[in-house]
């Protein structure tokens, strides 16, 4: 594996170093008072790739690049905005997520940029920024979520009064969102294409736009009856490893992966505990919302200018 990323180094340097290594340190947009440089766009590409696993050459380079500008500029909308608030986090929190999207392997994880030439700083950077951003996101609209806990408790008495098996779902989920219709189209079917090729894990760290994206898009175990209507539909026949059909939530589309499941006796169930899994579903869904609807409401008041 480490050849071989070596080798797509070196393809990435000979077929990059006249498109983008010649403007090197220049202005390519401009984003509020902030700036976005070719060096900037050259690393955030080769990271996406190689984070996607994907060959290094010309035409993933052309097609990632619409992907990672847009990427780019929205992390300075976030910047923006985490600084507005003051927002930081704990060398801890920040090491402990860090570890978690690197499956607990972080020093193969930092010497894979070495080797392919990518600067971890900047990544590590981003990646701090989008743990700010949740954590931002949370203190703006946790007061604003709130779930009912007459709706919790209706919940859990139909699943403890369930005669039929009770499940539990472990899911990981890929997020994207659409402006109209033919978007919407165009996207699912460039999102199945996607899968396909480099894999489902690998499409939610490339394009995942949910709040889990840090958590490689896991959703921990989730109670079949905790799921909506439109959920179990999509997700009734699924096998361990199968991927659901898109499914349409408001402006977002939402792939869903079933990674694991297990029958829970009744007698086995924790009561508190399934109703904190329950409770912190119906957050997560919510929180993902306002985090969608709070960097549009930025991005449509934000200066972009393209150099």
């Amino acid at each position: 594996m480490k050849i071989k990323k070596k080798i797509l180094a070196l393809l990435f340097i000979s077929l990059y170093s006249t498109a983008i290594l010649s403007l090197e340190n220049k202005i390519i947009v401009k984003v509020n008072n902030d700036i976005i440089s070719s060096y900037e766009l050259k690393n955030k590409i080769l990271t996406t790739l190689f984070l996607a696993n994907e060959g290094v050459n010309q035409k993933n380079i052309n097609k990632s690049k619409p992907l990672v500008l847009k990427n780019l500029i929205e992390l300075k909308i976030k910047r923006r905005e985490i600084s507005k608030y003051k927002i930081d986090i704990s060398d801890s929190e920040f090491s402990e997520n860090l570890n978690k999207y690197a499956k607990n392997d972080l020093n193969s994880f930092k010497n894979e940029f070495k080797t392919n030439k990518i600067d971890y700083e900047i990544f590590k950077q981003d990646f701090k920024t989008e743990l700010k951003w949740r954590k931002l996101i949370y203190y703006l609209y946790n007061k604003k979520v709130e779930i009912p806990e007459s709706e919790i408790n209706s919940q859990l008495k139909k699943i403890l009064s369930d005669e039929e098996k009770n499940v539990d779902y472990r899911f990981s989920e890929l997020v994207i969102s659409f402006k109209n219709e033919s978007e919407k189209n165009k996207k699912i079917k460039e999102m199945k294409e996607q899968i396909n090729l480099i894999g489902f894990d690998k499409s939610i760290q490339k394009f995942s736009e949910s709040l889990s994206k840090n958590n490689l898009g896991d959703l921990g175990w989730v109670n079949s009856t905790s799921l909506s209507s439109v959920i179990s539909k999509k997700i009734v026949s699924m096998k361990i490893n199968d991927i659901s059909d898109p499914i349409i939530m408001g402006n977002n589309i939402l792939f869903l992966k079933l990674n694991n499941i297990r029958e829970v006796k009744k007698e086995e169930i924790d009561n508190e505990e399934l109703k904190n899994r329950i409770l912190n579903s119906k957050k997560n869904q919510m929180f993902n919302m306002f985090s969608s609807s709070h960097l549009s409401k930025l991005k449509n008041i934000a200066t972009i200018e393209y150099k």
